[in-house]
């Protein structure tokens, strides 16, 4: 048997599936995040140990049978940086030979099957990746909720609470978000909202953007202006890369992946819009795999395997 062990370990959960040389999946397994930066050494070891023998009961197969696992994880950069702990921790594990690179990394991998230009990674927060022909990578962003994650899930839903805060004041214009985050955090007010989202047991904001999208598609237009602002800043980013790529006024291919980029198609759209504006010649594509399949095809390449998807 000969197979790979690919994983995708992010800051909300960990998939994990087993695929032979041919492309078939042959098992695959979830659980809940393992970002070493924002987890016990312990939890994250647990996490994984548990995740990956899931997957390997599912497949039925044994760590003897697993050529190489590739994993990208939240927590390591786009170079590698932040790697080696992750090494270790796998061959605590079992794991003999192992690659561990960035989520962003696989994330590029599967969107473009491997092929050169720009990712937006758009989830519970964001980043930008472009690597060129040469494989010279460039990251453009990814400097987390405090003053960064521009397009995420937390910085768009930030923004919904920011102006449902100025509706409920008066300083802003009247929006429906108002009355759909307050039914959504389960409060009898907005007011309260201080109490929950400041508290000891504070919530993570990141998921009430399926809301506020909810609430855009539904018309309201303080709503829409929000992911007409979070597309405006991503391509803001992507041109930027384009740029250190020096591929600003050639053909490009750019795609997406990522939560609020799957789940919230008016981010796509709006993206799309302001892309055109910023970069004419560029290609917006819909990502051809989730990004645990770019850790697949990256432990191909490592192997010298053709990479099948079956």
């Amino acid at each position: 048997m000969e197979a790979i062990l690919a994983i995708d370990g992010g800051a909300s959960r960990t998939r994990c599936i087993a695929i032979q040389r041919s492309g078939r999946i042959l098992g695959e397994a979830e659980s809940g995040p393992s970002n070493h930066l924002q987890q016990s050494d312990e939890s994250i070891e647990q996490r994984l140990a548990e995740v990956t023998e899931r997957t390997l009961q599912a497949a039925n197969l044994s760590k003897s049978d697993i050529t190489c696992l590739s994993a990208g994880l939240a927590g390591v950069d786009y170079d590698g940086y932040g790697a080696e702990p992750m090494n270790k921790l796998f061959h605590r594990l079992g794991f003999t030979q192992c690659l561990v690179h960035g989520d962003m990394v696989i994330a590029h991998a599967a969107a473009l099957g491997m092929q050169p230009g720009i990712v937006v990674i758009a989830g519970t927060g964001s980043v930008i990746l472009g690597i060129d022909d040469t494989g010279r990578r460039v990251r453009v962003g990814g400097w987390g909720p405090l003053y960064g994650d521009e397009g995420s899930a937390q910085h768009i839903a930030a923004a919904a609470l920011r102006a449902a805060a100025r509706a409920h004041d008066g300083r802003g214009p009247a929006t429906t978000l108002l009355e759909a985050l307050t039914r959504a955090l389960s409060l009898p007010d907005f007011r309260s909202s201080i109490s929950i989202l400041y508290g000891p047991n504070a919530q993570n904001i990141a998921s009430l953007c399926k809301v506020v999208h909810q609430i855009a598609d539904a018309g309201d237009p303080v709503a829409h202006s929000l992911f007409a602002t979070a597309g405006d800043e991503l391509a803001e980013g992507v041109a930027t890369a384009a740029t250190r790529l020096h591929r600003e006024n050639l053909p490009l291919l750019i795609s997406y992946q990522g939560g609020v980029a799957e789940h919230c198609p008016l981010l796509v759209e709006c993206l799309r819009e302001h892309l055109a504006e910023r970069l004419p010649h560029a290609q917006l594509v819909p990502p051809r795999w989730r990004p645990v399949i770019g850790a697949y095809l990256l432990g191909c390449h490592s192997l010298g395997w053709e990479g099948k998807v079956e």
